[in-house]
């Protein structure tokens, strides 16, 4: 059971100040509470206590998959009981589809949910009308669930600073709102503040993480991977890395882009102030290299192969990289040579999930996939946050990422539990430069800048090993793998204590 109080917020809660403008959802109930066959698992409710314990305010880390959402919705309607169901909740979501997911889950929570997709016209007057009652006691709970660059928007404070009341924020995928162009939306207006995210500090923006930290009151409740599938929250994985290697036109190409990096590094360093967004040649080079990793030709080869000589292909993920493949602009997309690939060559049925699909072709997908008929989804960012694919069972990263927020989301995403999965495999293709067979490519100084790019690979390769089933270099029965080892890259790069 959960605590009878909520600390000293439960009667000081002021002007709640928000009005929404493009994505947004209204939800107006009489009794905010879980559904009766929803059981807390014991550490949601420890998530829930830790939370109150803090006066209603704090950050919940979690791991993706371990119930984010439900834990937050439960704090929400203890709170709404606690103090009869007098509360204006915001929940904001990075994505246009979470808002469509959160609603969901607050209709069995006893919602009944305002989408507002379309023109301002055809929700705006039931909003303000709802907005009213809320205020004059005729309602006694209203929620909202709209995204957080609609929560940050001058035109949303201004429309709900009708609203009067005791107000909560729930801020999903919290560390977007640390950016410069959403941390308007951490309004004063809310004295419970209730982040969530499985990676709540912003990598390399300090500032933005202590904005988070101080407005949220910091992390109230941590809960990683180890723990999840320790629980059995999460299930266990085998993690299979594949070394891949430029081709020599692929080589040619990144060594020119090397030795042109080396020279626009250098160039940099002379002046007092290194700003990497003030030397657009430097990031055009950079980004240039790094679409020619992420779409090395090796990667679908290997694929393929792995397709063709492994196990059932169902409920397989593919992610892809946001490049085109080919030496020039002018190629065909990554996803797209991927997905056809995999259609001609292994005879799959193989289809795309990405921006361009619109959300009913998205839910079609989805439930495609869960129930079988399409074994196999390609995909570049959208699986990232935010979309349920519990019957996963195998991934394959073709786009390597050293950011640990994307890494780390797709992880959690691939080890849902789901009633037909024992465990996942991940499969994690990393692109070395192939310098053993081109000894001219790299000076000392660049030799140094080529191993702080391998060993970020390496972190990454190091984190998802860690909580593996299986060593990296392990043989698993049923699971294609490579016999390239890593530690021959790590003697490759001088590495062999990172």
């Amino acid at each position: 059971m959960l605590p009878d109080k909520l600390g000293d917020t439960t009667g000081t809660i002021s002007i709640f100040a928000h009005k929404l403008d493009t994505i947004i959802t209204v939800v107006l109930m009489t009794d905010l509470q879980p559904p009766d066959w929803i059981e807390a698992r014991q550490y949601q409710q420890k998530a829930v206590r830790n939370w109150l314990d803090a006066n209603g305010r704090g950050i919940l880390h979690m791991a993706t998959g371990t119930g984010k959402t439900v834990t937050a919705l439960l704090a929400a309607s203890h709170v709404a009981q606690s103090i009869g169901d007098d509360l204006a909740l915001v929940v904001a979501v990075p994505y246009q589809h979470l808002v469509d997911q959160w609603s969901k889950d607050l209709v069995d929570f006893g919602a009944d949910p305002i989408l507002g997709y379309q023109s301002r016209r055809n929700w705006q007057p039931r909003l303000e009308r709802e907005l009213l009652e809320f205020n004059n006691g005729v309602r006694d709970t209203c929620v909202v669930v709209t995204t957080h660059r609609t929560l940050s928007m001058e035109s949303a404070r201004r429309t709900l600073s009708r609203a009067t009341g005791r107000m909560m924020l729930i801020a999903d995928e919290v560390h977007h709102l640390g950016a410069n162009h959403t941390q308007n939306a951490l309004m004063d207006d809310f004295s419970l503040r209730l982040g969530l995210s499985a990676t709540p500090e912003r990598w390399y923006d300090e500032e933005g993480t202590e904005k988070l930290t101080s407005y949220f009151g910091g992390t109230v409740f941590d809960y990683g991977l180890e723990k999840a599938i320790e629980s059995g929250a999460l299930c266990e994985y085998y993690y299979i890395p594949h070394i891949v290697e430029l081709q020599d036109g692929e080589m040619e190409e990144y060594i020119q882009l090397t030795e042109k990096i080396g020279r626009l590094f250098a160039q940099q360093q002379t002046g007092e102030d290194f700003e990497l967004g003030d030397n657009q040649s430097l990031q055009t080079a950079l980004f240039k290299r790094a679409r020619l990793i992420g779409t090395a030709r090796e990667k679908l080869d290997l694929l393929v192969d792995l397709f063709r000589r492994g196990p059932d292909p169902s409920y397989s993920l593919v992610y892809c990289s946001d490049g085109s493949t080919g030496l020039d602009d002018g190629g065909e997309r990554h996803i797209d040579a991927t997905t056809t690939r995999l259609r001609d060559e292994c005879g799959l049925t193989v289809e795309r999930f990405t921006a361009r699909e619109d959300q009913v072709e998205r839910e079609r997908l989805l439930s495609a996939f869960e129930a079988g008929d399409i074994p196999v989804l390609t995909s570049i960012r959208c699986l990232d946050e935010g979309v349920d694919v519990p019957a996963t069972r195998t991934a394959y990263l073709l786009a390597s990422t050293s950011n640990p927020r994307q890494y780390v989301q797709r992880r959690g995403r691939i080890l849902r539990q789901h009633k037909d999965k024992k465990l996942a495999v991940i499969h994690d293709f990393i692109t070395i430069p192939d310098t053993s067979r081109h000894p001219e490519v790299l000076s000392d100084d660049q030799y140094d800048v080529e191993r702080k790019l391998i060993r970020k690979e390496l972190e990454r390769v190091t984190t998802f090993a860690e909580s593996a089933r299986n060593h990296p270099d392990a043989d698993v029965e049923g699971v294609p793998t490579t016999d390239r080892s890593l530690q021959e890259v790590k003697r490759r790069y001088d590495l062999l204590t990172a």
